[in-house]
């Protein structure tokens, strides 16, 4: 991979050990990426100096109290991505030494956008979005328009990556261009050999899995099948629901957790995950039912469905029929559903997939195959590098 080209990597999630959802996303895509060719400038209050991949990752945080924006936001719009703009770029001489060919930027926020157009001047320009939040994005936009820089980018970039062809659509139609387009999901280490869980079905107390965060895209699917599992224990099952997550989003609704009797998990670490869940009997997949969430779980393949289908343990998807999650996974065949947010639907549903326990292998094995075969670590990273490659010599003969 010695042509690689050197790809700056621009970015407001976090690229941490811990991280999760984009930030995980991007440090299992580029793990392979050539250390030497690959630089990276995150926002996120979280941003280590070495990515687990051994990647550098400059600081760019904005420096402005959470307090202070948050209450100017509803007023004025997004004064932190303002700040961005209006600063000079952070590691500007770092940057200039190492000589990005590539910039590669991947906005999750408005201070993510700020911080890609300070950077789309200093190479040719590749956006990756993850969901189709830029679109949508409300609010005053007095001192920073994100809509507006995010659409000049998209126009700007010389390609695009995209999370699903949901995705892709809306962003021909926002954008009002078309540019080359690669579609790439989460990336999953998969060894050779099938996963013990398959062979290995569980007994005693049936246990549903979830693993992540918990944002308004994924809550009220997640609470449906929290309060079922609630629901069908009075009633006399043997089950239970357990949730890994961080203390954050543990803490943002505890009460209703423990109302509900969830089991907290804690935040597992992405090492420890495959073996954690595989302590599992149902994975669940949550896309939030609320229509004010449709423009997110319509376009976004969550970042947690590839890493469920290389566990070996059966997926339950809980969302609306038109995700991106459940049409992938429904797609492939390789998962139960739950589609319908009334409470004896779910309830259904989770009785559907006790009753099913023995047979949950084969729901899980192909699943596990389609995930060795299409979404494996080495494959997607390959096809990456090259579509990047691509991207970067294309432009250097115009």
């Amino acid at each position: 991979m010695s042509a690689a080209p050197r790809v700056l990597l621009v970015t407001d999630a976090d690229l941490s050990p811990g991280s999760r959802g984009a930030g995980r996303t991007l440090v299992n895509l580029f793990s392979r990426y050539p250390a030497d060719r690959f630089l990276a400038l995150s926002s996120s209050s979280e941003a280590p100096l070495v990515t687990t991949g051994g990647h550098r990752v400059l600081p760019a945080a904005h420096h402005l109290p959470g307090r202070i924006t948050k209450a100017l936001r509803p007023h004025v719009g997004h004064v932190d991505a303002a700040w961005v703009r209006r600063r000079p770029l952070p590691h500007r001489a770092e940057i200039a030494r190492f000589a990005p060919e590539l910039v590669v930027a991947v906005p999750t926020h408005p201070v993510g956008i700020a911080l890609a157009a300070q950077c789309q001047p200093l190479a040719p320009l590749v956006v990756y979005l993850m969901d189709d939040w830029l679109a949508f994005e409300p609010g005053v936009r007095a001192v920073f328009d994100a809509r507006e820089t995010g659409r000049d980018l998209l126009r700007r970039a010389v390609a695009w990556l995209s999370i699903s062809p949901y995705l892709s659509t809306s962003l021909r139609a926002f954008a009002g261009v078309e540019r080359p387009t690669h579609l790439v999901h989460n990336a999953v280490p998969i060894g050779d050999a099938p996963p013990a869980a398959l062979s290995t079905p569980r007994r005693g107390r049936f246990r549903v899995g979830y693993a992540g965060s918990v944002w308004p895209m994924h809550w009220d699917a997640l609470a449906a099948v929290a309060q079922s599992v609630q629901r069908l224990r009075d009633a006399g099952a043997d089950i239970e629901f357990v949730l890994y997550t961080d203390s954050f989003f543990w803490g943002r609704h505890e009460a209703d957790w423990r109302r509900w009797g969830v089991v907290k998990g804690g935040l597992v670490p992405y090492e420890a995950l495959f073996e954690t869940l595989s302590e599992c009997d149902l994975l669940l997949v949550a896309s939030a039912f609320d229509p004010a969430q449709a423009h997110m779980t319509r376009s976004s393949l969550q970042t947690k469905v590839t890493d469920y289908m290389a566990v070996g343990r059966p997926i339950l998807a809980c969302g609306p029929s038109d995700a991106a999650s459940n049409a992938f996974l429904r797609e492939h065949d390789c998962a139960y559903f739950a589609e319908d947010l009334a409470p004896a639907a779910v309830d259904a549903a989770l009785r559907t997939c006790m009753d099913a326990r023995t047979s949950g292998p084969a729901v899980a094995g192909r699943a596990w195959e389609i995930a060795r075969r299409d979404h494996e670590l080495v494959a997607v990273t390959d096809r990456l590098y090259a579509f990047l490659g691509d991207a970067a010599r294309l432009y250097s003969v115009r």
